[in-house]
């Protein structure tokens, strides 16, 4: 029989992605997890998610290897967990397990490429990554028991493969959360072989931790927190939405990455712009900085990396190097012959932005505003022509044009655009309002034109 994923709560056609729940030792699909699916399930930020269980036969009962029957060894549930996934019609999965579970999901990851392409996050609660010393006293009484052994050829090579990818940059985020009382699988088995940031302890013991009695408890909430709360805000880049674009993004990647040192400025804008996008923004910057530019497009894009870090983080160092690159990216455009007027708009409208928003020079970016809009007037057939429309609206904002930048941003929403393009433009032209001292209506009017755009493809070639 083929190995299936059985529903729990929610498992609507037309889902691209869902979250698979894969319990441990003498565990069950449903039992393991108490309320927790329920939970979850009538939470509005998983709208998207499917929520099913994957179940393996593990028993308290003795096996009887090469004479009656013994449950399958963790190598043999790794390869059925991969048989099920891949005959599922999901696009991207969120995987959550416990116990020995987090064994099984950990050895399919490192059998399999094309799973790990797949996986979005992975949170394992109670998991014996290291293995368990106590399990190798009984270990020959079950396969999967021998296999959890700290001394066992299984972890030992789990742990070798599983290093291996990691500095390769090829595992899907990573989250190991213990009991704060757990003494069955401690805590230097649980969370000691990954660093600090990628570590969490909660309230309970082995079992205990995975007890919900509402969705406020601390099982519940971090899957949750996990999963969903990166897609905020809802409508242009919802939960379900940015898991099916970080898996399109991760492909670029995995191409993009070992080659790094040989590709051109097109190669280098779609690999920052991946990195970026799965939450490697450093990574991004990094190798944007060492990357010898043909073109001002990786300019662009390096200054976008550093304007987002300047939101999050407000160093000045940050917001100064944005203005540095859409400054020489301007001029360089502008300095060919003829002009290069698509890039000269790019590069144009975020000088404008940064002399608003970190400069407070209302005349110079209100001059700005006026070239940008001349060099979107003569830029021909533009790569992506929404870019160019919702520049215009930009730059109409900035010149005190209200209403028509929002008529333009109306304009831009009815082009197709990916939801992360979608998003990009929402979030600066809300911020360009804010400063240009548009009222609440006014910016919640612009918010929601970019909102539920569900038509629009994924692709990871931009």
């Amino acid at each position: 029989m083929a190995p299936i994923l059985k529903e729990f709560y929610r498992s609507e056609k037309g889902n691209k992605v869902a979250i698979i729940f894969v319990h441990g030792f003498t565990g069950d699909v449903q039992g393991t997890w108490g309320q927790i699916p329920h939970f979850l399930h009538v939470q509005p930020k998983l709208d998207g998610w499917d929520l099913l269980g994957f179940g393996y036969q593990s028993k308290r009962r003795i096996d009887i290897l090469h004479l009656w029957s013994a449950d399958a060894s963790l190598e043999e549930i790794s390869t059925e967990l991969n048989a099920a996934l891949g005959l599922s019609p999901y696009e991207r999965v969120a995987m959550v397990a416990h116990s020995m579970g987090g064994l099984v999901i950990q050895r399919a990851l490192v059998k399999y490429p094309e799973l790990r392409q797949r996986v979005s996050q992975v949170i394992l609660f109670g998991t014996p990554s290291a293995g368990l010393v106590k399990a190798t006293l009984v270990s020959w009484l079950k396969q999967q028991t021998q296999n959890m052994s700290a001394s066992a050829p299984f972890i030992r090579e789990l742990r070798l493969d599983w290093s291996t990818l990691d500095a390769a940059k090829k595992l899907p985020p990573l989250l190991v959360v213990a009991g704060e009382t757990d003494q069955f699988v401690p805590p230097d088995s649980s969370l000691g072989p990954f660093p600090e940031e990628m570590r969490r302890v909660i309230p309970g013991n082995h079992l205990t931790m995975l007890n919900a009695s509402s969705a406020k408890d601390a099982c519940v909430q971090i899957i949750l927190e996990t999963i969903a709360e990166r897609g905020a805000p809802a409508g242009a880049r919802s939960a379900a939405r940015l898991a099916v674009e970080e898996g399109n993004f991760q492909k670029a990647i995995d191409t993009l990455w070992p080659i790094r040192s040989e590709i051109d400025d097109t190669g280098a804008v779609s690999l920052s712009l991946a990195l970026d996008a799965v939450g490697r923004r450093e990574e991004a910057i990094s190798f944007l900085e060492s990357h010898h530019a043909h073109s001002t497009d990786p300019l662009g894009v390096l200054g976008g990396r550093y304007k987002r870090r300047w939101f999050l983080e407000r160093r000045r160092a940050d917001a100064e190097r944005a203005f540095e690159m859409y400054r020489r990216g301007y001029e360089r455009a502008n300095a060919r012959n003829p002009p290069d007027h698509e890039r000269a708009f790019y590069h144009g409208i975020n000088l404008a932005f940064m002399e608003l928003a970190y400069g407070g020079d209302f005349h110079e970016a209100r001059n700005r505003a006026a070239d940008v809009l001349e060099h979107c007037r003569l830029s021909d057939h533009p790569r992506d022509p929404f870019w160019r429309m919702a520049t215009e609206a930009d730059a109409h904002l900035i010149l005190g044009h209200i209403g028509e930048g929002i008529g333009k941003h109306a304009e831009a929403t009815q082009m197709p655009m990916q939801p992360w393009q979608a998003l990009s433009i929402q979030e600066q032209a809300m911020r360009t309002a804010d400063l240009c001292g548009c009222s609440s209506e006014e910016i919640d009017a612009i918010a929601a034109l970019y909102e539920g755009r569900s038509q629009w493809t994924h692709s990871a070639s931009s």
